[in-house]
């Protein structure tokens, strides 16, 4: 198996302020709407069967208020308790609501353990997916969406199925349509849970449905498993690999088009020389057979290429990374066959390799005085060292760290995963750079990663791999001022977003608070430092806080640049953000 590529996230300079101090908060109430639901919205909760972490998070996380980011007129959308689409439209111009039913989900099962909450997405300007949490997926003909609530027509479903087979239940993650040899190409990812004998699998399957224009049908299948949470997951822009965030790696397990080939064991290195260096020289040592003939024995070298062989073997052969004095070579060869190469190096300097590009059959041992040397250079940093009067080290108390700044203990990875050879071409370390939420800045895009970097969160966009070439683009879009540090604190937090212009960042409760964080610098802003007592001005933006226990609780939450837009068990709130 061909090893991955590592992808080091780099922050764009530009978009960070290591001026910026925090927020202030803020007393004045923001301007709100408010809409009266007709009918509650649909909710399930996990029962006797799933009880898993895994479980607790798809249920506890699911956002119940859908955007179509087809359309941008304020459309949203939500599932009610007699499980049909309801679609609310919002005026910006007159602060008016408009809502009406587009779609009723057609009732194949009546609800029982182990069904998912209702998902709905819209992968195109005319389509819409969703899934009954019941194991049946429908595709649904919407028409263009692009007008208020009460002109839209009724949507009409195209295919529904049981996509994963009797018995087995799922929630949409995905879905993205291409156009691809005269056909419609419907990509639809779906997260299911598994349990084996010791744990809980997520499991991730890819579905392919094609329209030639007689209708839906499904041409390829395609699964992925690993264990535990997954953080991420989304269909590459080209369709032609899957990312994926999660604590373990994932791997696939299932495809219809294409064979799954076990990775090939790397064969065991056969070592038959070994070579230690100094900053001046080189020794090259490699072991003869018994009854070894020295006449038998050449050595050739010359300032960039060197060739040691016995009777016709080859023990070390190429082209050296640096220059050698090949006039000061020497060789001896002792009784018990041990063949000792002395080389001179041209320049005094290590060198990381001997023979240029590698060589699997030679293996760098270090030299024992320089080992030493390096302890002793070291030694200071030993916990078991005295350290003296005169070595004066400034001291480091645990008591001074907060909760927030403590390192994570999941080594979560954001990987791509190529569909083909069904290999991760790509990997990102993400156990410095907690993941916090993820947000659809471009309609073609997949969704953007917000991952804490330092005290702030930096958000990322993948793209597409470029054509014929290695490199798997992320781009820092936007940086959400000390939010990594504010949002760590909030440990009831439900929902966290920001809009796409990142001009504030929203840390939402299940039952009580919501808290806004604007980050226009406020220069103007003056505070006094505890021990010195001078004043200075600093960079500070504003925190609001609103407080939605009089609603209910919080079902969804999506931030656009204007407005905040909050679904609860009673009325969708609209605030103004400008």
């Amino acid at each position: 198996m061909a090893p991955s590529n590592l992808v080091e996230l780099r922050p764009n300079r530009r978009l960070l302020d290591h001026e910026f101090e925090g927020y202030k908060l803020n007393l004045n109430a923001l301007p709100q709407h408010s809409l009266e639901l007709n009918t509650p919205v649909d909710r399930l909760y996990p029962d006797e069967v799933q009880y898993s972490f895994v479980h607790a998070k798809l249920f506890a996380l699911h956002n119940h208020l859908i955007i179509d980011h087809w359309d941008h007129a304020f459309n949203y959308y939500y599932i009610d308790n007699n499980q049909q689409v309801r679609n609310i439209t919002f005026e910006n111009i007159n602060s008016t609501f408009q809502q009406a039913v587009v779609y009723d989900v057609p009732a194949h099962v009546e609800r029982k353990s182990g069904h998912f909450n209702l998902c709905l997405l819209f992968p195109s300007c005319t389509l819409a997916v969703i899934s009954d949490g019941t194991g049946y997926l429908h595709i649904v003909d919407t028409g263009l969406r692009n007008k208020p609530a009460t002109e839209k027509q009724t949507w009409n479903t195209s295919h529904s199925s049981l996509a994963l087979g009797d018995g087995k239940y799922f929630v949409v993650v995905d879905s993205r349509v291409q156009s691809k040899d005269n056909k419609e190409v419907l990509h639809c990812l779906l997260q299911s849970i598994e349990q084996n004998d010791k744990h809980f699998n997520s499991v991730l399957t890819w579905i392919t449905y094609e329209n030639d224009g007689q209708g839906w049908v499904q041409a390829a299948l395609k699964q992925v498993q690993g264990k535990g949470i997954v953080h991420y997951a989304a269909i590459e822009g080209s369709c032609s690999a899957l990312y994926i965030a999660s604590d373990n790696l994932f791997k696939f397990t299932l495809d219809s088009e294409n064979d799954i080939s076990e990775p090939k064991k790397e064969q065991p290195r056969q070592i038959i020389y070994t070579w230690l260096q100094t900053a001046d020289d080189i020794t090259i040592t490699l072991q003869l057979e018994n009854n070894f003939d020295k006449k038998l024995l050449h050595v050739n070298v010359s300032p960039l290429n060197i060739k040691i062989s016995y009777a016709g073997k080859d023990f070390v052969c190429g082209k050296m990374k640096n220059k050698v004095d090949s006039e000061l070579t020497t060789w001896n060869v002792g009784e018990s066959g041990q063949v000792d190469v002395l080389i001179t190096k041209s320049e005094s300097m290590m060198w990381d390799e001997l023979i240029e590009g590698g060589d699997k059959t030679g293996e760098h041992i270090l030299d024992p005085s320089l080992v030493e040397e390096v302890h002793r250079r070291l030694m200071h940093l030993c916990a078991e060292t005295e350290v003296t009067a005169d070595q004066s080290v400034p001291g480091l108390s645990t008591q001074e760290l907060e909760e927030c700044d403590a390192a994570s203990e999941e080594d979560t990875v954001l990987v791509r995963l190529d569909a083909i050879n069904h290999e991760i071409t790509h990997r990102v370390p993400l156990s410095v750079h907690q993941f916090l939420f993820n947000l659809k800045l471009e309609t073609q895009e997949v969704p953007a990663l917000c991952l804490r970097h330092d005290v702030d969160a930096c958000i990322w966009q993948p793209y597409s791999q470029l054509i014929n070439a290695d490199t798997w683009p992320i781009k820092h879009q936007g940086t959400l001022m000390a939010f990594g540090y504010v949002q760590s604190s909030k440990q009831n937090r439900k929902f966290v977003t920001c809009p796409p212009n990142f001009a504030y960042s929203v840390v939402c409760e299940a039952l009580r608070h919501v808290f806004i964080y604007k980050s226009t610098n406020n220069s103007d802003c003056q505070l006094r430092k505890r021990t010195g007592g001078s004043m200075k001005n600093v960079k500070v933006g504003q925190q609001y806080v609103l407080n939605v226990e009089k609603n209910g609780e919080v079902l969804g939450i999506n931030a656009t640049n204007e407005y905040l837009f909050i679904l609860t068990e009673k009325k969708l709130l609209v605030i103004e953000m400008l």
